[in-house]
C-alpha cells in the first residue's frame, strides 16, 4: 500500500500510538529566511506503529526537551501522547514535504 500526502495530512489516520524512538535534537529558529543560531524548541523522532511504522518528526517550540536522553536510551522506545498536532504542508527545492508541530510531548 502506498503512502499518500492526503493520509499524512489527516491526523486521524497516524493511530492512537506514538512511539518516541531517539533522544529529541534542538532546532534553531529563522528570521526572514536567515538561521539565528537560537534555539526555537526540540524536534522529536516519533513512531506510528498503526500507519505501517512510518517514522516522522515533530517540532514542539520549547526551552528544553520535555523528555530527556537518559530516559530515551534506557528505555529504547517510548508510549507518548502528542497534544495539539497539526500537519503543514510545504515545498523547498521544487519538493513537496510535511511538517509536524506539536504543542506538548508526554510520556503514557
Amino acid at each position: 500500500m502506498a503512502i499518500r500526502v492526503n493520509d499524512l495530512l489527516d491526523l486521524s489516520k497516524l493511530g492512537k500510538k506514538f512511539m518516541l524512538v531517539e533522544p529529541p535534537e534542538p532546532y534553531t529558529k529563522f528570521v526572514d529566511g536567515k538561521n539565528t543560531g537560537e534555539i526555537e524548541g526540540y524536534k522529536y523522532s516519533i513512531v506510528l506503529p498503526e500507519f505501517l511504522f512510518e517514522k516522522i518528526e515533530v517540532k514542539i517550540e520549547q526551552d528544553e526537551p520535555s523528555i530527556s536522553k537518559d530516559v530515551i536510551e534506557k528505555e529504547k522506545s517510548l508510549e507518548v501522547k502528542l497534544e495539539g498536532l497539526q500537519a503543514f504542508v510545504y515545498s523547498f527545492n521544487n519538493r513537496v514535504g510535511i511538517s509536524f508541530r506539536a504543542k506538548s510531548i508526554t510520556i503514557v
